[in-house]
């Protein structure tokens, strides 16, 4: 009898045993779940707090481009910021050239398919991004837009500068810089890009309606990239003898430009206002060769960009739906006062 007892607590114990570990293995199963980081966004609030949960937050930084100086200043902005919220990991992204829209909006809906919490989108096509933005939407992710917005407010957020006043200032400092009178010409950077498009309509807006003695005789797009705008700004010096100015409407069309205008030696008869920071325009501003640029808030665009996407994921909604970044005129006579500096150098 003691023999058959002893055998039944052996089973029982066992028994206890094997439950114990059947249990065990799956809390750990569970636990581990978590610590690899779920990026789904159906998690609590309390998994996103970016400020010390258990859950890295997965955004995807897309930009119409990644090696631009513009865009690494935004990605800085982004990542410094992802580090001040903790755990926030911001993956940069971006087709090769801002033309290659189809590129741009497979890379959103790869985004959508790898689960990533929240999106910070500048995109290359006003049009071609809205069911991309819509798509992201459905899915539970977060678009905040920067720069370069799309034809209808699907996104959760836009930060941007106010483009249309931006081109307006720039063509009221090639005015100033020709004396009101004569023949200018633009370097555009995208035909379908919200920003190309606001900027140009700023621009030649502000000159039809306040500078009846200049005349735009022409706009190309260069598509970002220095050596087209360099060419195609050589063409119109040739073209037009009387030039007065050409803008370009980026950095990489006004660095183009700077450079032509460089080459065939009319750096003092054609003024060139440019727009942007990057190291080559700042040198274009010393040498004198850009008479000036209006300078954007990249940062901002970056850091509040991850900001937003962390509160909206934390269930609070942004307090503007829309908000101007806002521009810096900055020119050779201005740009050694000090706070004008620190916009420049941002």
């Amino acid at each position: 009898m003691k023999k058959v007892l002893s055998i039944l607590l052996v089973c029982i114990l066992i028994a206890s045993m094997l439950a114990g570990c059947g249990g065990r293995g799956k809390e750990s199963e569970t636990g581990t779940g978590a610590d690899k980081g779920n990026t789904s966004t159906g998690s609590t609030a309390s998994d996103n707090t970016g400020g010390g949960g258990n859950k890295t937050i997965k955004i995807a930084l897309v930009t119409k481009m990644v090696d631009s100086p513009y865009w690494q200043t935004v990605k800085r902005a982004a990542e410094e910021k992802a580090k001040e919220l903790g755990n926030v990991e911001i993956t940069h992204l971006g087709p090769p050239t801002e033309a290659d829209i189809d590129k741009q909006v497979q890379i959103i809906e790869t985004c959508i398919n790898d689960d990533y919490d929240g999106i910070i989108l500048a995109a290359c096509d006003k049009d071609a991004l809205v069911e991309p933005v819509r798509k992201a939407k459905q899915a539970g992710i977060p678009v905040v837009m920067i720069d370069s917005g799309i034809s209808e407010p699907v996104y959760d957020a836009f930060l941007a500068t106010n483009n249309v006043q931006a081109g307006a200032e720039c063509a009221k400092l090639m005015a100033e810089l020709i004396g009101g009178e004569g023949q200018v010409a633009i370097i555009n950077f995208a035909a379908g890009t919200q920003t190309a498009v606001d900027r140009e309509t700023g621009f030649t807006e502000e000159i039809k309606k306040n500078y009846k003695n200049i005349e735009i005789v022409g706009v190309q797009y260069c598509n970002s990239d220095p050596t087209v705008a360099a060419n195609q700004a050589t063409d119109f010096i040739s073209a037009y003898p009387d030039l007065k100015g050409i803008w370009g409407a980026n950095d990489q069309s006004a660095i183009g430009v700077a450079q032509a205008v460089t080459e065939q030696g009319k750096s003092d008869s054609i003024m060139v206002v440019g727009f942007d920071n990057s190291d080559d325009i700042k040198s274009g501003l010393k040498s004198g060769v850009i008479k000036g640029t209006a300078v954007q808030m990249p940062t901002v665009m970056g850091s509040e960009g991850v900001r937003i996407v962390v509160d909206i994921i934390n269930g609070k909604a942004p307090a503007n739906k829309d908000v101007d970044t806002g521009v810096t005129m900055v020119t050779t006579e201005n740009m050694n006062d000090p706070k004008i500096q620190a916009i420049l150098n941002q």
